[in-house]
Formats: structure tokens, sequence, C-alpha cells
């Protein structure tokens, strides 16, 4: 039978690392699950997040003031080992396009004798 931390660590290019008492879950450097002792925190787009909140399957960690395109929620360990497979792909899959999207090109410096503008 598969746990939780089977399933977190089967995703693809996945890196655990421990926090204090918690373990937490990397791709392309950025966290998107966190193991603590009664629930997981997942990093979820707002509107899968907002889907299992007001499921009650799941609840907001923290409201963010600004708008952003990801949320943390808590999701019980008792929950169905496959819901927490769907919910831990669609999480990584999150991040690893916020990451993407996030990224942009730094422009080059001018190779003048000038000092840039």
């Amino acid at each position: 039978m598969a746990t939780i931390r089977d399933v977190l660590q089967a995703l693809p290019c996945v890196v655990a690392k421990r926090l204090n008492a918690r373990e937490g879950f990397f791709t392309a450097g950025r966290m998107f699950a966190l193991l603590g002792e009664d629930s997981l925190l997942l990093r979820l787009s707002i509107p899968a997040g907002t889907e299992l909140v007001e499921s009650d399957r799941g609840r907001r960690l923290v409201e963010p003031r600004i708008p952003v395109p990801l949320t943390w929620v808590a999701v019980p360990l008792d929950t169905d080992i496959d819901e927490v497979r769907r919910l831990a792909a669609e999480s990584h899959e999150a991040i690893r396009l916020a990451t993407r999207r996030g990224r942009y090109r730094v422009p080059q410096r001018r190779r003048s004798g000038f000092p840039p503008a």
C-alpha cells in the first residue's frame, strides 16, 4: 500500500527535505507540498483550492492579500490515497507551470565602454 510520502516522491523531479518536524517536497526549486503530523499542505491553483475548501475536504491556510495564482490548502491525512495522488499531481503541475511563467530574460548589458543608463 502506497503512503502519501511515496505518492509525492513518485512525481517527476521531486526533492524531499526535512523542515523541523515536517517534510517539504520541492520541484523546480519551489515547494509544492509539506507533510505534517496531521495534514498535508498543498500549493494549488485558486480554483482547485476553492473547490476543496467549499466541499469541506480541505481548509485554506492563508488568504493571500494580493492576487496570486496559487494558494496553500491543508488536506487531512485520512483522505483517500487516490484523491491525494490527484491533488499532489495537480499541485506539482501548478508549481512547474508557475515557475515556467515566472522566468524572464535578463537583458544583456551593453558592451560599449559607457556605463549602463
